[in-house]
């Protein structure tokens, strides 16, 4: 059988307390081993835990210069995934997820596709987060602003040449503008890539509990702190119940409407941090 397993990434006590949270939602669905890529705290944690291993590799993903919020870099651990993976086919998640249903289904579509990825919920490129400068090279790089990018928050692939190119790609890319957002990064990758990749409905990889088909992904909630999953699932479902549209100033006099997970980029855009 081939071999499987998760991957997740965690620095810092909150990221530690999410990771372990998500591994029990998983382990309520799959027996599957999971391998922790962290800092001393995550392997001190961990050290000794049943299926579990801790992988602390020689890279700081925190940058002190930028502002609060925006200070881990993510692009400078997740493209080396690829190479830290015992198994033959993987799933990295980000930790802050839980698991609504078992994963097998993401892992037998690499019978047919080498990388799995969901697209993102915003809405293309032109709406992404990753900063105006990056946004505005690779709309002209790919000729045209309106296109889907991906969340890569749930990746699944498995081994082989191709995808082992993409993650080389993906820290290639990453290098060009360093930003806090690496999923703009990844889709440049993807298109300079040989691998064969599937995108999927960002259901699978979604802030909507009562959605979600694979995972709920607390992303854009401020949940990079310790949290009552309960608690911010309900308030998760009233935001739902109560609409997807609020109202955000962007600067002095000036307000625009946009959905709740949208109003950081719109405060980037206008300058008003």
């Amino acid at each position: 059988m081939t071999s499987r397993g998760v991957v997740y990434m965690a620095w810092g006590q909150a990221a530690i307390e999410q990771a372990e949270a998500s591994m029990a939602s998983l382990w309520r669905l799959a027996d599957l081993p999971v391998l922790v890529v962290g800092d001393a705290d995550a392997a001190a944690h961990f050290c000794g835990m049943r299926g579990v291993e801790v992988c602390t590799p020689d890279v700081e993903p925190f940058d002190p210069e930028r502002k609060a919020g925006y200070q881990f870099l993510a692009g400078r651990v997740k493209p080396l995934l690829y190479g830290l993976s015992p198994w033959a086919e993987t799933l990295y998640v980000d930790a802050d997820s839980a698991f609504r249903r078992d994963p097998a289904k993401g892992f037998d579509l690499l019978e047919r596709w080498e990388f799995v990825v969901a697209e993102t919920e915003t809405r293309t490129l032109a709406d992404s987060i990753a900063g105006a400068a990056e946004t505005q090279w690779t709309a002209n790089w790919c000729g045209v602003p309106w296109l889907l990018y991906h969340n890569s928050g749930m990746l699944f692939w498995r081994k082989g040449p191709a995808v082992e190119g993409l993650f080389g790609l993906w820290a290639e890319e990453w290098r060009r503008f360093q930003g806090w957002d690496e999923q703009v990064a990844l889709l440049r990758a993807l298109l300079r890539s040989e691998a064969l990749y599937l995108t999927v409905p960002h259901l699978w990889n979604t802030r909507t509990p009562g959605r979600a088909m694979l995972l709920y992904h607390r992303f854009g909630v401020g949940v990079a702190r310790r949290g009552d999953v309960a608690q911010e699932e309900a308030a998760a479902a009233r935001l739902t119940e109560k609409g997807r549209m609020i109202r955000i100033q962007v600067g002095r006099g000036r307000y625009v409407q946009c959905r709740p997970e949208e109003a950081e980029t719109y405060r980037e855009r206008y300058g008003r941090k």
